[in-house]
């Protein structure tokens, strides 16, 4: 059986938002209906009436045909029908229909990613690379209340100096020892202030696929990486070496041969000019072939290596042996397995170079993730939006029936005690009043939020926002969204200007839905035999039910696998909901891995390594480079937790 520990992370991971605003704004009606709290007899009625009956046109009446609509509306605005390679530059919903919970808006959230990693106009590094001050200083900085009611609720308190790479989720003890500081010393050792020109570069070629497969290719790197950084020399990769992105979409999107066609660059733009340089003066020896061993003692400023060890994890020692320290989260055969010092050094070496390498997707992989996220969680989502959409709905009916009936401010003020400041009591039905008015704003302001259905679901709204959202409203429901925004934006009561609330949630809510509890689930098959024992799919689907007593309500697993047979055998298991990518896959009798490879997307299948280091369980084959790769990334995404089945740990 798995320890505690590694059971700690079978809850869902993040918040699941729009069930908890619905229940949000049930306990709201709860208390507001109560009598012993003041009312008024018509503030607020007719905002909260004209709101309902916004998302009740939306609505219809059937759930089915909601969900239908809403399928259609998210994939014309996301941009997922047609031959498009790269997502739409901005969002554009129809209104009253919410953004996609499963989807990201990829031109938005690439931007922002960019900004994140980009140096001031003076080279000053990003604020996350010097990490967030204790609560308390921030506090006495004049941070404001609500952002240290934010910190404090995170539930983390870093110390000042502590770095905080925003591609890195959950806390520290979720992840490998150091990660965070390990990714900000690989950026600053990646990214280095100035034009390159005064560094030392180490060129790497990337390993032909005829010998590797894409997960093997991303291990040698991470040995190049590695390499790199022992001998104080900038990893910058041949531009015109990744054959896998040699493909008609890369080439559209500008990225021909590039690792750039599907994640961030591993290097400045610098850095690789003048790698580019080199290369074209033909000042390098030609890099296939050449191992780093034997350019490692030359004084030259410029190598340029096309292999490696992929086993090569030196560069661990700059850390000192904080891969010592690392928790066992692998189980085999029943128990959790220890790691000898030597492969706990490469597997955490491993798992922060791949992290790195694969820290964020590029647009174009973006594009392609939600067009697989849509297809597989789509009309699941879809239809849980339409439920929270009607529940939202009755709740508004409820509140503003429960404001036009509540007793008049005098009355309640006497319920509750007040005194009378005269004969007639104004001065407490004026006070009630006031009070019953502000409560009355805050929950419009709350509706017109929710309503208002922004790309992130709890970002702030803007004034603009609002005007845009007012279309769709009418009467006294557009005045209050106006009103919410521009109080929430000039920092007004109920909307603070540090917005610590949203601050809370942004960084809670980070991922894009998916129904959880849900495993990964990697079954190698093919021509794999030739480097391990294969295992087959009911012994994997064994391993998938001993998961069950951890999680009684598993039911979901996202399976990847190169096999068509497989696919057609989890079709018939109707104890499990099985979900995977639209890559073609091989039948019975199929040319291998390599021929494999030569008829499926890459993208497709980088997408779905993306969305299984996503889930919540895994169960794979740790003798497959595509199995480590999803161990490596949970390992330092806030998942080391929730532990790794290994069908075949002895080839690891």
């Amino acid at each position: 059986m798995m320890r505690h520990r590694c059971r700690s992370y079978l809850r869902p991971s993040q918040p699941q938002s729009h069930v908890a605003s619905a229940l949000t704004l049930l306990l709201i009606g709860a208390l507001l209906s109560s009598p012993s709290l003041p009312a008024s007899n018509t503030h607020g009625a007719g905002p909260l009436l004209a709101l309902a009956q916004s998302a009740s046109q939306f609505l219809g009446d059937a759930a089915s045909q909601e969900a239908e609509a809403l399928v259609k509306a998210w994939s014309e605005a996301y941009g997922l029908w047609g031959e498009s390679v790269l997502p739409p530059s901005a969002i554009s919903l129809p209104p009253g229909v919410p953004a996609a919970p499963h989807l990201e808006d990829c031109a938005r959230v690439s931007a922002e990613r960019e900004a994140a990693e980009r140096r001031g106009a003076g080279g000053e590094e990003p604020s996350w690379t010097q990490g967030a001050p204790r609560r308390a200083e921030a506090a006495a900085a004049g941070a404001g209340a609500a952002a240290a009611a934010a910190a404090a609720c995170s539930g983390q308190e870093h110390g000042e100096g502590v770095p905080q790479p925003p591609w890195i989720r959950g806390p520290d003890a979720a992840n490998l020892p150091l990660t965070r500081v390990v990714q900000r010393d690989i950026w600053r050792h990646q990214f280095p202030l100035g034009d390159c020109t005064d560094k030392r570069l180490l060129i790497a070629k990337w390993p032909t696929p005829g010998g590797h497969g894409a997960g093997s290719q991303v291990h040698v790197m991470s040995a190049m990486l590695s390499l790199a950084m022992l001998n104080n020399r900038v990893l910058v990769e041949d531009p015109d070496s990744y054959l896998r992105a040699r493909t008609a979409d890369c080439e559209a999107v500008g990225h021909n041969s590039r690792w750039d066609c599907y994640f961030f660059p591993i290097t400045s733009v610098e850095c690789r000019r003048v790698a580019v340089q080199q290369l074209i003066t033909n000042t390098l020896p030609e890099c296939a072939g050449v191992r780093f061993e034997e350019a490692a003692a030359s004084d030259a400023k410029f190598v340029c290596v096309g292999m490696a060890n992929s086993m090569e994890s030196s560069a661990a020692s700059l850390w000192g042996d904080a891969y010592l320290n690392t928790t066992c989260t692998v189980e085999a055969e029943g128990r959790l397995m220890p790691l000898a010092p030597e492969l706990r050094k490469v597997h955490w070496w491993r798992a922060q170079a791949v992290r790195f390498i694969m820290r964020w997707p590029s647009a174009h992989l973006c594009h392609v993730t939600n067009q697989e996220r849509h297809r597989a969680f789509g009309t699941l989502s879809a239809n849980h939006v339409a439920r929270f959409l009607q529940t939202q709905s009755e709740a508004l009916s409820a509140l503003s029936h429960s404001i036009s009936a509540s007793p008049g401010t005098a009355t309640a003020a006497a319920n509750a005690g007040a005194t009378p400041a005269g004969a007639n009591g104004t001065a407490a039905a004026t006070d009630w009043e006031a009070r019953r008015r502000t409560a009355a704003d805050r929950l419009v302001a709350l509706a017109a939020s929710f309503l208002s259905f922004h790309p992130d679901p709890y970002a702030t709204p803007t004034a603009t926002a609002a005007s845009d959202h007012s279309a769709s409203l009418s009467g006294d429901a557009a005045a209050a969204a106006a009103a919410a925004a521009a109080a929430g934006a000039n920092g007004g009561e109920g909307g603070s200007g540090d917005n610590g609330n949203d601050a809370g949630w942004s960084m809670l809510v980070q991922e894009p839905y998916m129904p959880r509890p849900i495993a990964s689930l990697h079954v190698r098959g093919t021509d794999k035999f030739a480097e391990m024992g294969l295992s087959s799919l009911d012994s994997h689907i064994f391993h998938m039910t001993r998961l069950r007593p951890h999680a009684l309500h598993l039911q979901h697993v996202w399976l990847n696998t190169e096999t068509q047979a497989n696919i057609d055998q989890v079709k018939e298991l109707a104890s499990w909901t099985f979900f995977y990518s639209s890559n073609a896959r091989q039948q019975d009798g199929g040319g291998g891995l390599r021929q494999y490879e030569r008829d499926q997307s890459v993208a497709v299948s980088f997408a779905s390594v993306l969305i299984a280091a996503q889930c919540d369980l895994f169960v794979g084959s740790l003798g497959s480079n595509w199995s480590r790769l999803m161990n490596e990334l949970r390992s330092t995404n806030g998942r080391l937790l929730a532990g790794f089945v290994a069908v075949n740990f002895g080839e690891w």
